[in-house]
């Protein structure tokens, strides 16, 4: 039994000899909720238990769809600052197919940009300078095809492995961003996957976001976000009057993993 686990036991023992006393028909079915309710943890090492429940309050979460396109007011509201942009990577090649979890360093053994998805992520930065959306910092997964559509739309960009990972706290450190203000004046842009925001995101549906479109979020603070629209990648460049260039039809991926387990080779991450 490794340290995380004598710890994990340890607060459990702990938690049940705080209870009060109570039948034992009903302490059996409190507990059992709790063991349903309870996601599995990170399976990541580290220093404190993961959290065990992320509910984040978001306005809108009743929510059974996302409204799509861009508009003029949209970019207007961009343009002074404030928003969360969550951009899933331009297009790729789905004859590939990721290799070692977690090395991100060899772009051989992972899915890449295709053509068409470099010249559908240049097409959207230039859009978004043309549009002069104001940006603080691009932040990308390390998954190349991630790096190299922050590259191609924006050029300058950090990357981080909060993007990548699954699990409670790496679900928490995403709520995190959506519902922090970025500075005065600017959008935060996230280059990702779709996977990890489906359990955050009220009313994202698997293959929802394509390849290459982004999610607008206003922060509210406290894990508290506002989804405001998706806007699909040809949006930009119509309001920015560019041209998009023809890419072919968009892929839909095949199904993934549940979000309580970190990212598996076993299947595609998205």
């Amino acid at each position: 039994m490794n340290l995380e686990q004598r710890m994990i036991r340890g607060l459990a023992w702990a938690v049940i000899a705080s209870l009060p006393a109570v039948p034992l028909g009903a302490r059996a079915q409190t507990h059992a909720e709790q063991t349903s309710a309870a996601p599995a943890p990170a399976e990541q090492t580290s220093a404190a238990p993961a959290p065990t429940k992320i509910t984040p309050a978001v306005p809108n979460a009743a929510l059974s769809s996302i409204p799509l396109g861009a508009d003029p007011t949209l970019i207007a509201d961009l343009k002074a600052g404030g928003y969360i942009i969550l951009l899933r990577h331009a297009m790729t090649n789905w004859n590939e197919r990721d290799g070692t979890e977690g090395d991100f360093s060899n772009r051989t053994k992972q899915r890449n940009l295709s053509a068409a998805g470099q010249l559908q992520a240049s097409a959207i930065g230039k859009a978004i300078m043309v549009l002069s959306i104001p940006i603080e910092k691009v932040l990308a997964s390390p998954m190349w095809r991630c790096r190299d559509t922050a590259e191609f739309a924006f050029g300058a960009y950090d990357t981080t492995s909060l993007l990548f990972w699954k699990g409670p706290k790496f679900r928490e450190a995403r709520i995190q961003w959506l519902s922090t203000p970025p500075a005065a004046g600017k959008n935060l842009v996230l280059v990702g996957h779709q996977d990890q925001f489906i359990p955050i995101v009220p009313g994202l549906r698997r293959d929802q976001l394509k390849e290459g479109d982004a999610l607008v979020f206003q922060p509210l603070g406290k894990g508290k976000f506002r989804v405001v629209r998706q806007v699909p990648a040809a949006d930009w460049a119509q309001l920015a009057g560019i041209a998009m260039p023809p890419l072919g039809a968009p892929v839909d991926s095949t199904p993934g993993e549940p979000d309580t387990l970190k990212a598996s080779t076993k299947q595609p991450l998205h």
